[in-house]
């Protein structure tokens, strides 16, 4: 394989999950440099990685939407919070840390009740922290 392909399947991961190059030549090593194979145990690892906590679904109309992401924000001890609509997508998958988010994430919140069409019904996972 030309160095440049490898350099290429590294950048992939490197972009998709924030890894070293190290690392991405490591896990591409370890699958034989298959970039799938490499996605699903980096994947893999992310996910045992994450704080464990509870998950809380809420069912909000297209109207409340953008209210009850804005109340979550600021209730604090939200690790996550996940919008799908009525066939399950995911519309918006936002990490939250810290209060630092609050005041960035709710310019962009306020921009998607422009955009959301509020006739749907939504779905709200909120991943919170133990604590």
């Amino acid at each position: 394989m030309e160095e440049r392909e490898m350099l290429e399947k590294m950048d992939q991961l490197r972009t998709r999950f924030n890894v070293s190059y190290a690392r991405a030549k490591e896990v591409l090593e370890a699958t034989d440099w298959n970039v799938v194979a490499a996605t699903i145990r980096l994947e893999g690892e992310a996910r045992d990685a994450r704080p464990k906590g509870f998950y809380e679904e809420l069912k909000v109309t297209g109207a409340d939407l953008v209210e009850t992401l804005k109340r979550l924000l600021h209730e604090g001890n939200i690790n996550r919070m996940i919008v799908k609509d009525t066939q399950g997508r995911e519309i918006l998958n936002l990490p939250v840390n810290g209060a630092l988010a609050v005041t960035l994430l709710i310019p962009i919140i306020t921009a998607i009740g422009a955009v959301v069409v509020l006739a749907m019904d939504y779905t709200v996972l909120v991943e919170r922290s133990q604590g």
